[in-house]
């Protein structure tokens, strides 16, 4: 459920479209990128509007697929002693089972910068040393259970011989086709995985202002990347009280198998979502949390923080 203050566009409306991996219009599979018509104009884009804490952060679908992120959690404290921010957010993907439009990858990246002004958030940062350190972040990595599938193989000759004379006169033999055969058995096993990573640019060498993570599907089952999980980013402020954005950027990788003429008709070139607004000082979220200053607290409830995601509408 979105909160009072989301735009009606939010929902209704594609930012991003994921990328399409295979096409095929036969029972002959081939791979290759779609290329949008350039007559069809870009679907609408989440705008921001000067909002504080917007809880939809992005928003795509190509029907049956779809993936969102919701920001649930904003709190300022300290962290060794430094002015922070603790962020968590939401991440889901919905695809059938089993399916061609599966997501069978992807990557999600979150930037932070200082805010020149609330309301333009096309204007680039005064200086990299104003934007937001990331100095921690959850998961770093995420393993599921392995699937085991069995494959056979066999290899096979057939050498035809031509017609001889048999050594006791009796006229030539019919011919022979000798065989053969091998057959082999090898036990595959995959995982879906998810591994996070600093996003480091020459411009922020004193510490990274992007978090990155990595999604893949098991490769050998095939089912589709991880369908939902939280990701959680502890950032230093240089300039605490000041205000800052946060790009959301989902991009995944889709499997076809369907006519390519209907999805050169989609909208397949989109705006991109307007990053989130947080003044550094509006919090967000669990109240227990909001509770306690410094995140490196014993006893900081991190459980609370680190849970989800939840039912929409949840903190």
């Amino acid at each position: 459920m979105a909160s009072p203050d989301s735009s009606p566009h939010d929902l209704d409306h594609d930012s991003q479209t994921p990328k399409q991996e295979e096409i095929s219009t036969s029972p002959w599979a081939i791979t290759s990128p779609l290329i949008p018509d350039p007559s069809v104009p870009p679907t609408l884009a989440i705008t921001n509007n000067s909002r504080i804490n917007r809880p939809l952060a992005t928003h795509s679908s190509l029907s049956p697929s779809s993936y969102t992120a919701y920001l649930r959690h904003v709190q300022y404290g300290t962290y060794h002693s430094l002015p922070s921010c603790l962020l968590a957010l939401d991440f889901t993907f919905r695809f059938p089972t089993a399916s061609t439009s599966r997501f069978s990858s992807a990557e999600i990246t979150l930037t932070f910068t200082h805010t020149t002004s609330p309301s333009k958030p096309s204007l680039p940062s005064a200086s990299p040393s104003y934007d937001p350190i990331i100095s921690n972040f959850a998961p770093v990595s995420i393993i599921g259970p392995p699937q085991a599938r069995t494959n056979s193989n066999t290899f096979e000759i057939a050498a035809p011989l031509t017609l001889f004379d048999t050594p006791f006169g009796l006229g030539p033999s019919v011919g022979v086709t000798p065989r053969w055969a091998k057959e082999t058995t090898k036990m595959e096993e995959g995982q879906a995985e998810l591994h996070g990573y600093l996003a480091q640019d020459d411009d922020h060498d004193e510490g990274a202002n992007s978090v990155a993570w990595d999604m893949a599907e098991n490769p050998v089952s095939k089912g589709g990347i991880f369908r939902s999980f939280r990701g959680v980013v502890l950032l230093t402020l240089p300039r605490p009280g000041e205000p800052f954005w946060m790009k959301v950027e989902v991009k995944p990788v889709m499997k076809f198998s369907l006519d390519p003429k209907r999805w050169l008709a989609q909208r397949l070139i989109g705006k991109r979502d307007d990053p989130i607004l947080l003044d550094g000082k509006t919090g967000l979220g669990n109240s227990v949390c909001h509770g306690f200053e410094a995140f490196d607290a014993e006893d900081f409830p991190w459980d609370a923080v680190l849970k989800g995601p939840g039912q929409l509408g949840e903190t």
